[in-house]
């Protein structure tokens, strides 16, 4: 197991590789700094695996994965293959090879919602020579419903779904109706997620309040200074990385959960969210809206414009209204959830 990148959910993605049922003396390919890293000590301080140092640079940290797997005759997983298609194209171009499973977690083309890079025009072509290299296993991210199955651009690219476990407690008793209204922005929290917009549209909501539970970046945390929800009692900020079990806390605590960038990638957080009978405040376009409008599980709005504010107030006020239904919905949804497909998509015939 190869990994350059502690943040985000990386890790909890490489836990459930290191440790599902079948997988034996597992090796754990990372650099000082995730070694040393929080998320590692929440993560995986605690999964028995052999944990060999890599250099800090991408492609010697690449070429040295991928002789240190070929050396112990291992399969190499690399569940976030984003950056690293290049690169593994030139080590694997050397005889002794081992073979590899290899996870795009975002397939997004020139053009799109977010900004152009390079290499969004370069990865297509290169993650398709990779596929074809014998031994080489590429896989797309998927929403953990399912609800995209291709993805334009990577023609023969199969889908895993994203891994979301339902907890005992999926199903959570009604809310009190005299009780404040309470939606909640999780995870990591940076300026992509739109939190001073959605501070905006719920000055126009004043019975509702706002919960920051995660590590906000610091113009996240400057944008909120001097806020009216502040001032008034409705905003609520725990700006640290949480554990999983504070997660789960932060999810019971609230009754919907704000995702409010218009992205093309799948996101984690609206499956969590339903995951628990969580709502989903969501974009009216990109991935994280298909997820919430193909399955019902919450209300969407426009993240851009003059009248964006005004018209997530209105999502918001439809959420409140509708509530009850938007929880059945995420019930219907948690059938559709589970870790397997995204397990056996990278592992299968290695177990």
């Amino acid at each position: 197991m190869f990994e350059l990148d502690p943040l985000g959910h990386r890790l909890r993605y490489v836990r459930l590789l290191l440790t599902a049922p079948g997988a034996t003396d597992p090796l754990l390919l990372v650099p000082r700094e995730v070694r040393d890293s929080p998320e590692f000590a929440e993560h995986l301080a605690d999964v028995p695996a052999e944990v060999v140092e890599v250099p800090s640079g991408r492609a010697a940290a690449v070429r040295a994965a991928v002789a240190t797997a070929a050396a112990a005759s291992a399969h190499l997983v690399v569940p976030d293959g984003d950056k690293n298609v290049a690169p593994l194209l030139a080590a694997l171009a050397r005889p002794g090879r081992p073979t590899v499973s290899l996870l795009l977690m975002r397939t997004v083309l020139p053009g799109g919602s977010e900004r152009t890079t390079p290499g969004m025009a370069v990865k297509p072509p290169l993650a398709a020579l990779l596929a074809r290299l014998p031994g080489v296993r590429v896989r797309f991210l998927t929403d953990a419903f399912g609800v995209v199955t291709r993805r334009r651009g990577f023609p023969g690219i199969d889908p895993v779904r994203d891994p979301v476990e339902v907890p005992d407690g999926g199903s959570r008793p009604a809310r009190d109706p005299d009780a404040p209204f309470r939606i909640g922005v999780l995870g990591v929290i940076s300026a992509r997620k739109n939190v001073p917009l959605l501070v905006a549209a719920l000055e126009r909501v004043p019975e509702v309040h706002l919960v920051l539970a995660g590590r906000c970046d610091p113009d996240v945390t400057a944008a909120l200074a001097g806020s009216p929800l502040a001032e008034q009692g409705r905003l609520h900020v725990d700006d640290r990385l949480l554990s999983e079990t504070e997660f789960d806390a932060a999810i019971a605590g609230v009754d919907a959960v704000a995702v409010l960038h218009d992205n093309d990638a799948p996101s984690g957080i609206v499956a969590e969210a339903a995951a628990r009978g969580v709502p989903v405040l969501g974009p009216a376009r990109g991935w994280a809206s298909s997820m919430v409008t193909g399955t019902g599980i919450g209300e969407v709005a426009e993240v851009a414009g003059p009248d964006a504010a005004a018209g997530i107030a209105a999502a918001v006020r439809r959420l409140c209204a509708t509530h009850a239904r938007r929880v059945e919905a995420t019930h219907e949804a948690q059938r559709r959830l589970g870790t397997e497909h995204f397990v056996r998509g990278l592992l299968g015939d290695v177990l």
